[in-house]
């Protein structure tokens, strides 16, 4: 496929410029599924359209070059940090990963986290336990970014010990789906014990994957459209959308939408669910079709739009106002993955997001009050290729490379958990 790059600029809406995360991205001149976590679309392509940006926003010239989508660990390059005191450490805990995807904190202090060719592993005190907890038997598949996705601990996983997985599958009909798993952990072993949903939407990619318990404790779930745009504006298909159930997969009653798991619609290929910690609002991160990769504030029963716009571009649908994004990447490709909201130290209440072909974490201030958002590039093109962060219970913030997710440039170390160590304490 033809490439070029091109310089690129970044957008945020809300009259604040984004700074220093600028980039020459990869631009292509066509889609294809092997580059969709580059930031470009393959299939249901929508006819292009030009962002109408506000009146205030700012966009800010591109600054730095990571390489075309790519990762792996160049030897040179020195990270693009805050303008602000970094008020962290980096160590390497685990290398030699297989792409690993989401991690979890249990009470105990173990670490775990999931591989997508379909390993659930451990790190526990101090090392990386050898054999797996468990690897997924068929129907499970790990084909394009399926696989082995997201996983969340019950919050009473100290007394009942379950933990709950998203991962593709084989349908009976040959295509592929995705679902999602209560296991069991006991010990060093962990089992399926049942399905809580199934049936949703896959492909080779598009996948969606993070699950996550929100504050209510509800179970919260990122789902993409798997190149067919018209299913996340589809009220019946579960492609498309973020939803939301019980711990033991049924319906939540004040869901947004009668006897269905649908929480909010619209979306393209949401990778990402965080909290802000006094606000309780739900923050989620979404892949662009070849850019105008999004944040967005996340409402019960709302529609981000996709495919029927993008970026600023203002819109109605069913008769309702389409949600805009806090903020996007505008011409420049993020690709976006896990985030987390710091709740301890002085970067308190800030956000952090794994960016994959950005091959950063973009640091954001959400902005309060006369506050306006504003955004960073943190360890820009240091570590590439960039899955998930995540803050543990003591405050050390979790850092996951994916280089050997067939798109970067692994390095021999790669891929690894790093541990960002507060300087703080």
């Amino acid at each position: 496929m033809f490439r070029k790059k091109c310089l690129t600029r970044m957008w945020l809406l809300g009259g604040s410029c984004i700074i220093g995360v600028g980039l020459l991205s990869a631009c292509m001149n066509s889609a294809s599924p092997e580059v969709n976590e580059t930031g470009m679309g393959a299939g249901g392509n929508h006819p292009a359209m030009t962002p109408a940006a506000s009146a205030n926003s700012k966009p800010v010239p591109s600054a730095a070059e990571p390489s075309e989508g790519g990762g792996g660990n160049p030897e040179n390059t020195q990270p693009a940090l805050s303008s602000s005191a970094f008020p962290y450490t980096a160590q390497t805990l685990a290398s030699g990963l297989n792409v690993p995807w989401e991690m979890a904190f249990a009470p105990d202090g173990r670490i775990f986290f999931t591989e997508r060719p379909g390993t659930l592993r451990v790190f526990e005190e101090g090392e990386l336990r050898k054999n797996p907890l468990l690897e997924l038997p068929a129907p499970f598949i790990s084909e394009g970014e399926g696989g082995l996705l997201g996983f969340a601990l019950d919050p009473a996983f100290e007394d009942n010990g379950f933990a709950y997985a998203y991962h593709s599958y084989r349908s009976d009909s040959g295509g592929v789906e995705n679902r999602v798993l209560r296991l069991s952990i006991s010990g060093s072993k962990a089992g399926i014990d049942k399905v809580l949903l199934d049936s949703i939407p896959g492909d080779a990619n598009h996948n969606g994957g993070r699950i996550k318990f929100g504050p209510d404790g509800y179970l919260y779930i990122t789902t993409g459209e798997r190149y067919e745009p018209e299913l996340a504006q589809d009220q019946e298909s579960l492609g498309g959308k973020i939803l939301r159930i019980s711990k033991d997969g049924s319906i939540p009653a004040d869901n947004p939408f009668r006897d269905s798991p649908v929480y909010s619609r619209g979306h393209r290929n949401p990778q990402g669910l965080a909290w802000q910690p006094e606000s309780g609002v739900l923050y989620s991160s979404e892949h662009g079709q070849s850019s105008h990769d999004e944040i967005n504030i996340i409402e019960a029963g709302s529609n981000y739009g996709w495919p029927l716009i993008e970026g600023d571009e203002a819109g109605t649908g069913r008769g309702e106002q389409m949600k805009l994004p806090l903020l996007h990447s505008g011409e420049e490709t993020w690709a976006p993955s896990g985030m987390a909201f710091i709740t301890q130290g002085p970067w308190s209440g800030e956000l952090l997001v794994a960016n994959l072909a950005g091959q950063q974490l973009l640091h954001v201030s959400p902005g309060t009050g006369d506050k306006k958002p504003s955004a960073e590039a943190l360890f820009q093109g240091k570590w590439g290729r960039i899955r998930n962060v995540a803050e543990g219970p003591d405050g050390t913030l979790y850092v996951m490379t994916n280089n050997r997710d067939g798109r970067g440039s692994p390095g021999t170390a790669d891929d690894q958990l790093i541990a960002l160590k507060p300087n703080w304490k």
